[in-house]
């Protein structure tokens, strides 16, 4: 027995049927690619499709987390074929194969190969969610420290073509991606891994690379860029969701997370004491720092929106970086560490999240089973062409009255502009609680009074995590009122139609208020403005030192905001800093599509004149907030 647990496996066959099985366990997809259906992130998924058949200009005609590749992360089929997410298909498991093979210890024994398979299937079961973005991520971290191992510049040269590809799928990542490219190339080069001219040659080639990509998927590559950076500035505040009745499962994954950084805090002490500083010691902090910024950005991605879809996403995937602590640091003692971080990362797993996520699958036969029966349909659907599936959901009056003429649509349904077979012309922000700063409302504004406006635009009132609907998209609601008149209500829809005339909309009066949080702000009512004219207020607030410690480690501090009408009512809201910052509508409160096309039609509706707002933090343990608020109430008159 102990003979065959050390024998050395020296075939190359046999570790490559190693790895096609491992890959063949891993496979997510019951069918290549999946029919257009109903709902909020269906329908995004749906808007990058269509701005794919429509040739749409990333970062101009269309602004979003994902990028022109997104799409094919998504799997939705209406333009891109099944052949294309085959291609797409090759080349992740492709890559996942060049990391499961580099993770193979060398030489291979069988005992060896047990523990990676043990490994593998533990990790693997954990899996989930947007894993595949993320491990495409990492591959190009993996792949620049591969670089720095072994000084074959194939693999800084993968670890290039990663990051840019991970830049055109999901940008948040690419912009990291790119971070750690140039910092690699630095690095190289300070370290004699690079000459000068080789240096110079790489991030020429990655400059070139990029600039081509981008003509080539029809993105307009500064303003991508800026766009993104704006989308990723915006998204801690706007998206933050608490994670009721589930601190157990936070605190633990927090409490893995510190234990990383009491390794890396010990790892810095030690070397300060010893004064013991060689290339060695600096590529074990820089190993140190990518798992950190690793972990760092999963930690972030889970618990700022800590709702089912994203709770889990460090504990399913922190594994990956603590594996570079035991595959490419040189100290004994932070290869050890990194074990303990993964098994204390599988045992919060185990206690905590399997309730929440489901429990570990180890069943090899069972997986390739049925893997046997997808394979059959995903290979025989390679080559076929996906039939349309239209199914109108609008009264055959509405779709007559649009005809062929171009549509968008308001908050957030776009699935539903798919649906109906309509001529699709987006605002740049496809979905409203994505446009959460004056930057990204301004580029929705923009578009609604451009020549290339919609014809038609179908609006609903609707919102997510309780916040107001008209607080989502300000100014963009304003450049409906100037630009389109309603025609047609029906179950929570008003279509918008395009005026030939846009009305002017001109500031008349600016005033600021030092004001208080949890102290009632009195609004102008619409007996002391005139029909023509809106009321806007503007909220400045700002975090003391615990929101900001907040805001940074985990989420932002909450607010309310209660709104009162004349008509006595007073409802409470979630809301958000950076949203009440870009300015809301406060001259009627508006809760249904019939009082929208009211206002429109006559500058008020009756009874629900806003009287005052009052915001209140949601205090959980100490106040993050100064008390402290700046109120810009603006007047603007609209002829």
């Amino acid at each position: 027995m102990k003979k065959l647990l050390t024998w050395q496996v020296d075939s190359f066959w046999l570790k490559l049927a190693y790895l096609l099985l491992l890959i063949i366990l891993l496979f997510p997809y019951y069918q290549i690619s999946n029919i257009p259906s109903a709902g909020i992130d269906n329908s995004w998924r749906i808007a990058l499709e269509m701005a794919y058949q429509k040739g749409l200009i990333f970062g101009k005609d269309i602004i979003y987390t994902y990028g022109p590749l997104g799409r094919l992360t998504q799997r939705i089929s209406i333009q891109t074929s099944n052949f294309q997410f085959f291609l797409f298909d090759l080349f992740c498991f492709g890559n996942i194969g060049f990391f499961l093979y580099h993770l193979l210890p060398k030489p291979l024994k069988v005992f060896q190969l047990i523990i990676h398979f043990v490994l593998f299937m533990l990790l693997s079961s954990m899996f989930g969610g947007e894993w595949l973005s993320f491990l495409l991520f990492f591959i190009s971290i993996f792949s620049g420290l591969l670089f720095l191992k072994k000084g074959n510049q194939i693999f800084l040269a993968h670890a290039i073509l990663m990051g840019i590809i991970n830049f055109y799928i999901k940008a948040n990542y690419g912009v990291i991606a790119f971070g750690f490219v140039f910092i690699l190339l630095s690095y190289s080069f300070i370290s004699k891994r690079l000459s000068l001219k080789n240096t110079l040659t790489f991030l020429l080639g990655s400059i070139i690379l990029t600039i081509s990509l981008a003509y080539l998927l029809k993105t307009d590559l500064l303003e991508y860029l800026i766009s993104s950076i704006e989308i990723i500035k915006g998204y801690n505040e706007s998206q933050s969701f608490f994670p009721n009745h589930r601190m157990m499962a936070v605190a633990s994954s927090y409490g893995i997370f510190m234990l990383f950084v009491i390794v890396f805090i010990g790892f810095v002490g030690q070397k300060l004491v010893k004064r013991s500083f060689s290339f060695a010691t600096f590529d074990s902090f820089f190993v140190l720092g990518c798992v950190g910024v690793c972990s760092f950005v999963l930690l972030k991605y889970a618990f700022v929106r800590a709702d089912d879809g994203h709770l889990m996403s460090f504990v399913k995937n922190a594994s990956l970086p603590f594996l570079l602590l035991v595959f490419f640091c040189h100290e004994n003692w932070l290869k050890q560490s990194g074990w303990v971080l993964i098994s204390l990362n599988i045992l919060s797993y185990l206690l905590f999240y399997q309730s929440i996520y489901g429990k570990m699958s180890f069943s090899v036969t069972d997986n390739v089973r049925t893997k046997t029966y997808i394979f059959n349909d995903y290979f025989q659907a390679i080559f076929k062409s996906n039939a349309t599936h239209y199914q109108p959901t609008y009264p055959k009056e509405v779709l007559n009255l649009i005809d062929n003429k171009t549509v968008d649509l308001v908050p957030n349904e776009i699935s539903e502009i798919y649906l109906n077979k309509l001529h699709y012309n987006p605002r740049p922000i496809i979905q409203s609680y994505q446009a959460y700063n004056e930057y990204l409302d301004k580029k929705n504004q923009e578009k609604y009074l451009s020549a290339s406006a919609p014809d038609f635009v179908i609006y609903s009132i609707e919102s997510t995590d309780n916040k107001y609907p008209l607080s989502d998209e300000n100014l963009t609601f304003l450049a409906l009122l100037q630009r389109y008149e309603p025609i047609k209500v029906w179950k929570n829809h008003l279509l918008l139609q395009k005026k030939e005339k846009t009305k002017s909309l001109k500031l008349i009066k600016a005033t600021e208020h030092q004001w208080q949080l949890n102290k009632d702000f009195s609004i102008n009512s619409k007996d002391s403005l005139k029909n023509n004219q809106l009321s806007v207020i503007k909220v400045k607030t700002t975090y003391n030192w615990f929101g900001n410690l907040l805001n940074l480690l985990f989420q932002p501090p909450h607010l309310n905001m209660l709104i009162a009408t004349e008509n006595g009512q007073r409802t409470a809201y979630r809301s958000i800093p950076i949203i009440l910052q870009k300015g809301m509508l406060t001259k009627t409160k508006l809760d249904s599509v019939e009082e929208v096309k009211m206002f429109f039609e006559q500058g008020f509706v009756q009874n629900k004149a806003i009287k005052n707002i009052r915001l209140e933090e949601i205090v959980r343990g100490k106040v993050g907030f100064n008390n402290e608020i700046i109120i810009t109430e603006e007047i603007y008159e609209l002829n």
